[in-house]
């Protein structure tokens, strides 16, 4: 008798050892499922940037946009362009939305400001700068948990104004004048900035 008061006694303890091991392991399981909640989308309404090329202005300068939906933004920017201070305004689409679940995100943009320059070492009055249209693209990076932060890359395709193609077909005419860098098709701008 003693023998199968042990047996049931070993059959009941196994039995309510795996039954605890099995709980255990179905609460540590919802604990997870709770944990891993679903992001929630963050719409950035401000964009706030310093950096060097045509988007901030000119040489180094600082952009603001404003995002109105999370599709499209106005860009407004201004900066040091060598000869006086360079500007920009303009819109800017996202191909992805502008909210905190994209690390990456491409652009497009179309601006109109000062987008070519004229420098004459020696011979100050031909120093000008010049206002056009400015295509362009370009990738959005964003570090961090909250993704409220990094590095924008633009490639810009300046547009020449009649009043540029003038002053520099002059250039070129004048024989006083050695022309050492012809205008660049493309202009690269780099900068960093931050999400609001």
């Amino acid at each position: 008798m003693k023998k199968i008061g042990l047996l049931i006694f070993i059959f009941l303890f196994t039995i309510l050892a795996f039954g605890q091991v099995d709980f255990a392991s179905n609460v540590k399981k919802n604990e997870v499922e709770e944990k891993k909640q679903p992001l929630l989308e963050i719409k950035r309404t401000v964009d706030v940037g310093a950096g060097f090329g045509l988007d901030y202005g000119g040489i180094i300068g600082l952009q603001v946009t404003y995002i109105p939906i999370k599709y499209a933004g106005v860009i407004t920017s201004i900066g040091y362009y060598a000869v006086n201070l360079g500007w920009q305004i303009g819109v800017k689409g996202f191909i992805l939305p502008k909210t905190n679940l994209k690390k990456v995100r491409p652009t497009v943009k179309f601006m109109y400001g000062t987008n070519r320059l004229i420098i004459v070492d020696g011979a100050s009055q031909f120093n000008k700068s010049y206002l056009g249209f400015t295509p362009g693209a370009g990738v959005e990076f964003r570090f961090g948990a909250k993704k409220t932060h990094g590095l924008n890359l633009d490639v810009n395709i300046p547009i020449n104004s009649s009043e540029f193609n003038e002053d520099y077909q002059a250039l070129i005419d004048n024989p006083a004048i050695d022309i050492t860098a012809p205008p660049s098709p493309i202009a690269i701008s780099v900068g960093y900035h931050f999400e609001f």
